[in-house]
């Protein structure tokens, strides 16, 4: 059966629904209070003050106050702020004394005699108004402020202001759009920059569900979306390093345009960082990581194509090692008999010609063989005060007297086609560090044939890499790898729209990783800044000079030619006459038939009794005949020779 109700008999919601209202009432009354309050406080303060001040005349008058009376008053009130001002710093700034204080100070006594109406009245908010109505003025920011806090409006003019911005509009219409390369990114944090003669404007992105590696592979899109050449726009890491951001330049002028002068040595001998030239967005220098302290020389790759501007930083390098007193010397090896950077050859110990390159060569691998020898002998004093033998690396460059030595190889191709050559730089760029040699490698590009094999291509990318105007993207990719983003093959001859050459221009990863154009400082005339320098000798260990405790030391301006080889008998096989050469072959053919696994060139030394050169000339042009190969360090005759 159902149950029915009267209308007396319904729950009484009314007192409820009341008191609800009048709560809601009472917040919407104490809301409008407290942002009037807020709206209008800079407006209230002075006129509540004028009339104040006022009525305590009037009172005064009223009263039969005697002036003096007032003034004593007034006297005390100053006195007692005075002494909290000095007690108490964090009130000096609200009870210092004001222009309006000084001015209410003087009308209150005389409106203490004369009364505080007719001409005194007057004369007082004539004052009032004068100090009043400026007061309000300056202040009516305050007055019409909006009712949001103050961090919510600075963000909501910053929004407004990017959204007027053009490239921001862009941006949301094409990178940011669904089709975009960066669909949801914002722009935020506009700043402009106009410094060594770059201008542009730089902002924050703020990624939506990408990384930051993919903004920076979206680099050439954003070109795209904006018309611009891959110069002009630049993608980074940020500095705070947050993965779901990125930073993006926009270029107006580059500062790379026109070729900056070298100027002063920049070496840090602390740090081992070689300045190069500067970023074309002016933002500080692109540099190479000549030496890791304690660690020991990084090898350098220089890669481009022809009259890019390779040479420059050779060039570069030769002015600044100058400077170090021999500690670190650039031994410059040329394949063309020196036409790759002739203007370097008076100032720099060299060799031209594959023949020299051979000599120079075999006589470095001496020299590692021997450093370590003499490196593993070192005593020295660990920080416990206990004696220690043997150092396991190069600490900087004259550590233990020797000198840094770097061997720059132009053309490397070249040399690298020759498998023993090949051999003796990859041991030198697996091993030479550890005693402070190393090799920089210049060529035109990085093809693995062409470089003696991806090992030497691996060893030299680990160090530094610099690679100029090109016509191959894989160049950059097989340089880089991952670590960087490139795009030398992009590099014009003539920077867009002008006439003005490109030459010197390259992305480095050294002692800076930013993926923005750089170039190399120019010396025009290498005479210029060398002025009256000689170049350092190059000095050998064991040789007949040579200290037996330490390595033999060279005078300062010995001639760049002038090489002590320290080898048993440095004969030239050219020298030798063909019948002697041809029975020297034989000679060695025969002991390198009688082994299977081969023999190295000191042992091929004792077995036939030739001078070391010689036999390592004689190997070697066994190897280019093919009638033998080389395996590690080894000489292995070749399967048609041991047969006959």
């Amino acid at each position: 059966m159902a149950r029915h109700t009267t209308p007396e008999q319904q729950p009484d919601e009314k007192p409820e629904q009341d008191d609800e209202q009048a709560q809601a009432l009472a917040k919407t009354a104490a809301t409008f209070a407290r942002k009037t309050a807020f709206r209008y406080r800079h407006a209230i303060a002075p006129h509540a003050t004028v009339a104040s001040v006022w009525g305590t005349g009037v009172v005064l008058h009223l009263a039969d106050v005697p002036a003096w009376h007032v003034l004593a008053g007034e006297a005390t009130v100053y006195a007692a702020a005075s002494a909290v001002r000095a007690l108490i710093p964090k009130t000096r700034g609200p009870l210092a004394v004001r222009w309006w204080q000084a001015g209410a100070g003087v009308w209150l006594p005389a409106a203490a005699e004369l009364g505080a109406t007719g001409a005194m009245q007057s004369l007082y908010f004539a004052a009032a108004g004068l100090w009043t109505v400026p007061y309000v003025w300056r202040n009516r920011d305050y007055i019409v402020r909006p009712e949001r806090k103050r961090p919510a409006l600075t963000a909501a003019q910053q929004a407004k202001a990017l959204e007027a911005d053009p490239i921001v509009k862009r941006w949301i219409a094409k990178t940011a759009g669904k089709r975009g390369s960066l669909p949801g990114s914002v722009l935020s944090g506009r700043q402009e920059f106009a410094h060594s003669g770059a201008e542009g404007v730089r902002y924050r992105i703020v990624l939506d569900g990408q990384t930051t590696e993919d903004a920076m592979a979206a680099r050439k899109r954003i070109c795209s979306d904006y018309g611009k050449a891959i110069n002009y726009v630049h993608v980074e890491e940020p500095d705070d390093g947050a993965q779901n951001a990125a930073e993006v330049t926009f270029l107006k002028k580059l500062a790379v345009e026109d070729p900056e002068l070298w100027a002063e040595p920049l070496l840090d001998l602390a740090t081992g960082v070689l300045p190069i030239g500067p970023f074309e967005d002016g933002a500080g220098d692109s540099a190479l990581q000549v030496w890791e302290p304690g660690s020991g020389p990084l090898p350098v790759g220089i890669f481009g194509s022809m009259r890019t501007g390779k040479s420059s930083i050779l060039k570069i390098a030769v002015a600044e090692f100058a400077r170090t007193r021999g500690k670190i010397v650039l031994d410059y090896l040329d394949p063309q008999g020196g036409q790759s950077c002739p203007s370097l050859l008076p100032y720099t110990p060299h060799a031209r010609g594959i023949d020299e390159i051979r000599d120079r060569l075999y006589a470095y691998r001496e020299e590692m063989r021997r450093r370590n020898a003499y490196l593993a002998t070192v005593e020295w004093t660990d920080e416990d005060g206990e004696t220690q033998l043997g150092v396991q690396s190069y600490d900087y460059p004259g550590a233990h007297n020797l000198d840094l030595r770097i061997i720059a190889i132009d053309e490397f191709h070249k040399v690298a086609r020759h498998e023993d050559l090949a051999q003796i730089v990859y041991d030198i760029l697996a091993e030479g560090s550890k005693c402070g040699m190393t090799v920089w490698v210049l060529d035109q590009n990085v093809y693995v044939n062409s470089l003696g094999g991806g090992d030497i291509l691996a060893l030299v990318t680990s160090g530094n890499v610099v690679v100029t105007r090109n016509s191959d993207a894989r160049i950059a990719s097989a340089t880089f790898g991952q670590r960087m983003t490139a795009y030398p093959h992009l590099i014009k001859i003539n920077f867009p729209g002008t006439t003005k050459t490109t030459k010197g221009c390259a992305y480095v990863l050294g002692a800076t990783s930013r993926p923005v154009m750089t170039r190399a400082r120019h010396i025009p005339k290498m005479r210029t800044v060398m002025q009256d320098m000689s170049p350092a000798g190059l000095t050998w260990m064991g040789g007949a000079s040579a200290d037996p405790s330490g390595p033999a030391q060279t005078e300062q301006g010995e001639a760049a030619d002038e090489v002590v080889v320290s080898l048993d008998a440095p004969v030239r096989i050219e020298a030798l006459d063909p019948v002697d050469v041809a029975a020297a072959q034989e000679s060695v053919l025969s002991l390198l038939a009688d082994v299977s696994e081969g023999l190295t060139g000191p042992e091929l030394t004792v077995g036939s009794g030739l001078p070391l050169p010689v036999a390592f000339r004689v190997a070697a042009s066994l190897v280019e005949q093919g009638r033998a190969r080389m395996a590690g360090d080894r000489y292995v005759i070749a399967d048609k020779e041991r047969v006959s």
